[in-house]
């Protein structure tokens, strides 16, 4: 198993750069095809024309839109002018979140940016990457919306909870901890509740991962009323140097409503980390 395409999410944003030149490393590393996905936030026109000189605003904003949009596909066009394998860019047609959904079909990984409340040219739609994660049926490698990474995916942290959502991350990650330096798999347990029957424990994808020639360390990490879950991974990825968090992702999307769960929520509002959402 490995990543035989990938995607990268482009707009506007000035985060959109660090996306790209992550997605081209990781071209290089796993020798696979590559494609730039454009997708920006689409004024309403019904809503616009509601408002004085709506028309003009909404010309003005088409304008700078398109400028905008070019000078992401130049960036990208130059990014990969020397990369030996396929390259292609596509522009999501039709609203984002649909749009997103249905093009992420097409790669194996899909890279993606933090939400940025600090950047609203990089806004796209409301929670665009919680529905991605949750309806686009591929892995979603999220990049924070604030530090510099280098290089991602050599010392991996696995977020282990036992759940379908868990056992699927860890299969999604392969490519990932096949090349690892060092795979560290973190369960964390609340402090008086008993764990239920069908989750399995840490123990189990060690177990699994040896099978498949990776060596992985085991860290139960007990959390109490003053600290969440969520909370308790960051602070371990943080102990552990960690450059890539593998994560399961709790949830369900239908357009209309849209609910986390708490530890999902955490990690993307809080991420220090890139961190590898699977649903």
């Amino acid at each position: 198993m490995t990543f035989a395409s990938i995607m990268v999410h482009m707009d506007t944003g000035r985060r959109s750069h660090l996306r790209l030149s992550l997605a081209v490393k990781l071209v290089h590393e796993y020798q696979a095809s590559l494609t730039g996905l454009l997708a920006v936030y689409a004024a309403d026109p019904a809503w616009v024309h509601r408002v004085p000189d709506g028309g003009r605003y909404l010309e003005a904003y088409r304008q700078r839109m398109e400028e905008a949009c070019h000078v992401a596909q130049c960036a990208f066009d130059r990014a990969t002018e020397e990369l030996l394998v396929p390259v292609e860019w596509r522009i999501a047609e039709g609203p984002p979140l649909v749009a997103v959904q249905r093009e992420a079909r097409l790669g194996d990984l899909l890279i993606m940016g933090q939400d940025d409340p600090d950047d609203p040219t990089a806004f796209v739609a409301s929670h665009f990457v919680e529905t991605i994660i949750l309806e686009a049926g591929r892995p979603v490698l999220v990049i924070p919306s604030a530090g510099w990474f280098r290089q991602i995916g050599r010392r991996v942290m696995v977020a282990w909870n036992g759940s379908r959502e868990s056992t699927r991350a860890i299969h999604d990650a392969l490519p990932f901890l096949r090349r690892a330096d060092s795979v560290d798999v973190v369960s964390c347990a609340v402090v008086g509740k008993r764990r239920d029957d069908w989750l399995a424990p840490a123990q189990y994808p060690v177990a699994w991962l040896a099978r498949h020639g990776i060596a992985a360390r085991v860290h139960e990490v007990p959390v109490g009323v003053d600290l969440s879950t969520g909370e308790a991974l960051l602070s371990q990825a943080a102990d552990l140097s960690a450059d890539l968090m593998v994560l399961g992702a709790y949830g369900h999307s239908r357009m209309s409503e849209l609910v986390l769960g708490g530890v999902t929520q955490t990690l993307l509002t809080s991420m220090t980390v890139p961190t590898l959402f699977s649903h």
